[in-house]
Protein backbone atom coordinates (compact mmCIF):
# COMPACT_ATOMS: atom_id res chain seq x y z
CA UNK A 1 0.00 0.00 0.00
CA UNK A 2 1.31 3.30 -0.74
CA UNK A 3 2.06 5.65 2.41
CA UNK A 4 -1.29 7.80 3.15
CA UNK A 5 -0.79 11.53 2.13
CA UNK A 6 -2.79 13.82 4.87
CA UNK A 7 -5.18 16.71 3.85
CA UNK A 8 -3.20 18.71 6.21
CA UNK A 9 0.47 17.58 4.18
CA UNK A 10 -1.39 18.50 1.04
CA UNK A 11 -2.38 21.71 2.66
CA UNK A 12 1.01 22.93 3.80
CA UNK A 13 2.63 21.73 -0.05
CA UNK A 14 -0.09 24.19 -1.57
CA UNK A 15 0.98 26.97 1.20
CA UNK A 16 4.45 26.39 0.83
CA UNK A 17 4.45 26.44 -3.45
CA UNK A 18 2.71 29.29 -3.26
CA UNK A 19 5.01 31.16 -1.09
CA UNK A 20 8.00 29.93 -3.18
CA UNK A 21 6.10 31.44 -5.96
CA UNK A 22 5.27 34.95 -4.54
CA UNK A 23 9.03 34.99 -3.42
CA UNK A 24 10.55 34.21 -7.01
CA UNK A 25 7.87 35.96 -9.40
CA UNK A 26 6.89 39.03 -7.06
CA UNK A 27 10.26 39.45 -5.19
CA UNK A 28 9.14 38.84 -1.58
CA UNK A 29 11.81 38.73 0.78
CA UNK A 30 13.56 35.24 1.51
CA UNK A 31 14.10 34.90 5.45
CA UNK A 32 15.79 31.35 6.18
CA UNK A 33 14.85 31.50 10.09
CA UNK A 34 11.58 32.65 9.33
CA UNK A 35 9.43 30.73 6.34
CA UNK A 36 7.30 28.36 5.75
CA UNK A 37 9.61 26.13 4.38
CA UNK A 38 10.59 24.31 8.12
CA UNK A 39 13.25 24.73 9.71
CA UNK A 40 17.31 25.09 8.10
CA UNK A 41 19.12 21.41 8.20
CA UNK A 42 21.79 23.09 6.41
CA UNK A 43 23.14 26.35 4.46
CA UNK A 44 25.95 25.13 2.32
CA UNK A 45 27.76 28.01 0.62
CA UNK A 46 28.49 26.86 -3.54
CA UNK A 47 32.61 26.49 -3.42
CA UNK A 48 34.06 29.19 -5.80
CA UNK A 49 31.33 31.69 -5.87
CA UNK A 50 30.61 34.47 -4.11
CA UNK A 51 27.38 34.55 -2.30
CA UNK A 52 25.51 31.94 -3.32
CA UNK A 53 24.17 29.28 -0.89
CA UNK A 54 21.69 26.38 -1.18
CA UNK A 55 19.28 25.94 1.59
CA UNK A 56 17.67 22.70 2.84
CA UNK A 57 14.55 22.52 5.31
CA UNK A 58 12.42 20.51 7.24
CA UNK A 59 9.05 20.92 7.59
CA UNK A 60 7.35 18.99 10.51
CA UNK A 61 4.25 18.29 8.26
CA UNK A 62 6.11 16.91 5.76
CA UNK A 63 9.37 15.22 7.42
CA UNK A 64 10.57 13.06 5.27
CA UNK A 65 10.48 15.53 1.94
CA UNK A 66 13.00 17.55 0.60
CA UNK A 67 12.77 21.66 0.51
CA UNK A 68 15.40 23.18 -1.32
CA UNK A 69 15.82 26.54 -1.68
CA UNK A 70 19.20 27.91 -3.78
CA UNK A 71 19.73 32.41 -3.03
CA UNK A 72 22.39 34.75 -5.10
CA UNK A 73 23.01 37.86 -4.63
CA UNK A 74 21.17 40.28 -6.10
CA UNK A 75 22.19 40.28 -10.15
CA UNK A 76 20.42 43.80 -10.16
CA UNK A 77 22.78 44.87 -8.27
CA UNK A 78 26.25 46.35 -9.77
CA UNK A 79 27.95 46.59 -5.75
CA UNK A 80 31.72 45.29 -6.46
CA UNK A 81 31.12 43.66 -3.43
CA UNK A 82 29.24 40.67 -3.82
CA UNK A 83 28.99 39.51 -0.50
CA UNK A 84 27.02 42.88 1.07
CA UNK A 85 24.45 42.70 -2.10
CA UNK A 86 20.79 41.81 -1.22
CA UNK A 87 20.66 37.83 -1.23
CA UNK A 88 18.04 36.84 -3.81
CA UNK A 89 15.90 33.13 -4.14
CA UNK A 90 17.01 31.73 -7.46
CA UNK A 91 15.98 28.20 -7.49
CA UNK A 92 13.08 26.10 -5.13
CA UNK A 93 12.83 22.40 -5.40
CA UNK A 94 10.81 20.34 -3.35
CA UNK A 95 10.89 16.42 -4.13
CA UNK A 96 7.17 14.76 -1.83
CA UNK A 97 7.34 11.76 0.67
CA UNK A 98 5.53 10.41 0.21
CA UNK A 99 4.37 11.39 -3.32
CA UNK A 100 1.10 13.04 -3.50
CA UNK A 101 -1.66 11.79 -4.51
CA UNK A 102 -4.75 13.51 -5.52
CA UNK A 103 -3.63 16.44 -6.59
CA UNK A 104 -4.31 17.09 -10.78
CA UNK A 105 -1.89 19.17 -12.54
CA UNK A 106 -4.71 21.66 -13.50
CA UNK A 107 -5.04 22.52 -9.57
CA UNK A 108 -1.13 22.38 -9.75
CA UNK A 109 -1.78 24.90 -12.86
CA UNK A 110 -3.94 27.48 -10.84
CA UNK A 111 -2.55 27.37 -7.73
CA UNK A 112 0.85 28.55 -8.98
CA UNK A 113 -1.09 30.56 -12.26
CA UNK A 114 1.55 29.73 -15.44
CA UNK A 115 0.79 29.95 -18.87
CA UNK A 116 -0.83 27.04 -20.97
CA UNK A 117 0.80 25.98 -24.31
CA UNK A 118 4.37 26.78 -24.29
CA UNK A 119 7.70 26.56 -22.08
CA UNK A 120 10.61 28.73 -21.98
CA UNK A 121 14.22 27.54 -22.50
CA UNK A 122 17.48 28.54 -19.88
CA UNK A 123 18.49 30.55 -22.88
CA UNK A 124 14.73 32.54 -22.70
CA UNK A 125 13.76 30.71 -26.70
CA UNK A 126 10.08 30.15 -26.26
CA UNK A 127 8.63 25.93 -27.08
CA UNK A 128 5.55 24.93 -27.64
CA UNK A 129 3.60 22.68 -25.78
CA UNK A 130 3.70 21.48 -21.97
CA UNK A 131 4.14 17.78 -21.31
CA UNK A 132 7.63 16.86 -21.94
CA UNK A 133 7.00 13.17 -22.19
CA UNK A 134 8.01 10.10 -19.79
CA UNK A 135 11.81 9.80 -19.85
CA UNK A 136 12.78 7.33 -19.67
CA UNK A 137 9.41 5.43 -20.63
CA UNK A 138 9.94 2.82 -18.03
CA UNK A 139 10.37 4.82 -14.81
CA UNK A 140 7.23 6.72 -15.78
CA UNK A 141 8.72 9.93 -14.95
CA UNK A 142 6.55 12.29 -16.58
CA UNK A 143 7.51 15.98 -16.86
CA UNK A 144 5.39 19.25 -17.79
CA UNK A 145 7.25 22.90 -17.88
CA UNK A 146 5.34 26.01 -18.11
CA UNK A 147 6.31 30.19 -18.03
CA UNK A 148 4.80 31.73 -15.41
CA UNK A 149 1.80 33.71 -16.19
CA UNK A 150 3.04 37.99 -16.33
CA UNK A 151 0.32 39.35 -13.35
CA UNK A 152 0.30 43.24 -12.23
CA UNK A 153 2.50 42.01 -8.94
CA UNK A 154 5.05 40.08 -10.89
CA UNK A 155 8.90 41.28 -10.69
CA UNK A 156 10.65 38.83 -12.47
CA UNK A 157 9.47 35.41 -15.18
CA UNK A 158 9.86 32.24 -13.45
CA UNK A 159 9.82 28.28 -14.95
CA UNK A 160 8.03 25.80 -13.39
CA UNK A 161 8.40 21.92 -14.04
CA UNK A 162 6.45 19.53 -12.50
CA UNK A 163 7.41 15.45 -12.42
CA UNK A 164 4.32 12.93 -11.63
CA UNK A 165 5.05 9.54 -11.23
CA UNK A 166 2.61 7.79 -13.87
CA UNK A 167 1.09 4.38 -12.44
CA UNK A 168 1.95 1.52 -14.48
CA UNK A 169 -0.57 1.07 -17.16
CA UNK A 170 -0.34 -2.82 -17.41
CA UNK A 171 0.77 -3.82 -13.84
CA UNK A 172 -0.70 -1.87 -11.26
CA UNK A 173 0.72 -2.64 -7.81
CA UNK A 174 -1.70 -3.50 -5.37
CA UNK A 175 -3.17 -0.53 -3.96
CA UNK A 176 -1.34 1.69 -5.67
CA UNK A 177 -3.08 4.81 -7.42
CA UNK A 178 -4.24 4.70 -10.72
CA UNK A 179 -3.51 8.16 -11.38
CA UNK A 180 -0.22 10.18 -11.63
CA UNK A 181 1.50 11.50 -8.18
CA UNK A 182 3.12 14.50 -7.59
CA UNK A 183 6.80 13.75 -7.00
CA UNK A 184 8.92 17.05 -7.79
CA UNK A 185 8.39 20.56 -8.68
CA UNK A 186 10.89 23.07 -9.55
CA UNK A 187 10.66 26.88 -9.73
CA UNK A 188 13.08 29.07 -11.40
CA UNK A 189 13.73 32.63 -11.84
CA UNK A 190 14.82 33.72 -15.07
CA UNK A 191 17.50 36.00 -15.73
CA UNK A 192 17.92 35.34 -19.55
CA UNK A 193 16.57 38.68 -20.63
CA UNK A 194 19.57 40.00 -18.23
CA UNK A 195 22.65 37.68 -20.03
CA UNK A 196 21.05 38.74 -23.11
CA UNK A 197 21.51 42.71 -22.64
CA UNK A 198 24.86 42.08 -21.09
CA UNK A 199 26.15 40.45 -23.71
CA UNK A 200 24.63 42.74 -26.00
Amino acid sequence: MEPTVTDAQRDMAFRILATAMAMLRDDQPFDPARTIFGRVLSARPERGVVGVTEYSFENPVLPDTRIIVVVIPDPLDPFADRTKVKQVMLDFTIRFSPLLTDISRSTLEDLLQVDIGYWVDGNGKRWPGNDMGATPPQIRLHSYRYRASNLPTSRFPVDVEFAFGDPDPKHPAPGESKRPALMDVLLNRDYSALKRQRRE
